[in-house]
């Protein structure tokens, strides 16, 4: 019934707000529906849809990131029925990274733009260094990338951190991907450059050192 009632609800909400529900994670879709049709209650259904209109307007003016586990099988899935490509912002081999963890059934997060998966995070901690392999999702917009995508995911490792600081890092490819970062207060490591194998193309690893408010 979740099915039909996704898109039931699709079909009654405004264009835009149809678009940004249907782009979101099954969990999130099912969560929509389940809150607006748990009643039988029409008034309160309509109502329900309205307010629900009125979120979905309000996320077009300021996105919401946030970061959560994606579960093992979703993670097969993903490498099962989808092939998978990042964006040229991505760390490098993100995509590799992603797939190990998979398959040895590590800990894999995803971020959420509005609902929406923009990219499949793996860290690797050691002592108070968190390295991060972050696979931006071609299908994102790239209006849509932003610093902020950043700041979600720092803001997750304070969060679930026992300490007061950590040093997080990244490594990625010379050009735009470095100013993407640099942008974002990360610095490069001094004196490490150095050129991938496969492609003959400069990589770098940048740091940042975040701190507990």
């Amino acid at each position: 019934m979740t099915k039909q009632q996704i898109e039931k609800l699709a079909d009654l909400l405004p264009p835009f707000a149809a678009k940004l529900y249907l782009d979101m994670i099954p969990e999130f879709q099912e969560g929509y529906a389940s809150y607006v049709y748990q009643t039988q209650i029409e008034d309160t259904q309509n109502r329900r849809i309205k307010q629900l209109t009125k979120s979905f307007a309000r996320l077009l003016d300021t996105p919401s990131f946030y970061v959560m586990p994606l579960s093992v099988q979703v993670g097969r899935q993903l490498l099962r029925d989808e092939e998978i490509a990042c964006h040229s912002l991505s760390s490098v081999g993100a995509i590799q990274a992603f797939e190990a963890a998979v398959e040895d059934e590590k800990e894999v997060l995803q971020l959420l733009g509005n609902g929406s998966r923009l990219a499949l995070l793996v860290l690797e901690e050691a002592n108070e260094t968190v390295h991060m392999g972050l696979g931006i999702l071609t299908k994102v917009e790239q209006k849509i990338i932003s610093p902020a995508m950043l700041t979600a995911i720092e803001e997750y490792l304070l969060a679930t951190t026992e300490g007061n600081a950590l040093q997080l890092t990244v490594t990625v490819e010379q050009g735009a991907a470095r100013t993407f970062y640099q942008a974002h207060g990360f610095h490069q490591k001094a004196d490490d450059l150095v050129f991938k194998p496969t492609d003959g193309k400069l990589i770098c690893q940048m740091v940042k050192d975040l701190f507990k408010a």
